[in-house]
């Protein structure tokens, strides 16, 4: 597994972390991984516990990864006919959930997974878009997801 710098901050706040120093997969788990970097002033959060481990699994484990993220929708919008504008970005707004959140993701407040990045291509694909589809910035960071 590639290895990046980990920042506390980037973990969402409703992260359920781990500190189960017998499972068998804490190694491979994000949310140990997570436990194991826990600054000296967080002292209280969401948790899960010891007894989630039964018969060697744990229905809470999440695979530590690094995924290539990205942010931003200039560039995927620079070749848009005026008449799609308007119905690709709120088919996108749709998508994330709302207009608010749609700028999250394009200021880079959020980063969309390479699933979601796939699904936008797709929805300018489906307009007929097929050429130079990239995100504005890309940055690898741990997966929450």
């Amino acid at each position: 597994m590639e290895t990046i710098a980990f920042n506390f901050d980037s973990v969402p706040s409703t992260w359920e972390i781990c500190f189960n120093k017998d499972c068998p997969r804490k190694d491979t788990c994000m949310r140990y991984f997570v436990g194991q970097h826990l600054p000296e002033d967080k002292n209280i959060g969401f948790t899960v516990f010891p007894n989630a481990l039964q018969n060697g699994k744990c229905e809470f484990y999440v695979e530590k990864k690094v995924i290539r993220a990205a942010w931003g929708f200039h560039h995927l919008f620079l070749n848009v006919k005026h008449v799609d504008d308007t119905p690709i970005r709120r088919e996108i707004q749709q998508y994330l959930g709302s207009r608010p959140t749609y700028y999250r993701y394009m200021n880079g407040q959020l980063t969309l997974t390479p699933e979601q990045q796939a699904d936008i291509i797709d929805i300018f694909r489906s307009y007929g878009y097929t050429e130079k589809l990239r995100f504005d910035y890309y940055v690898d960071r741990y997966s929450f997801e």
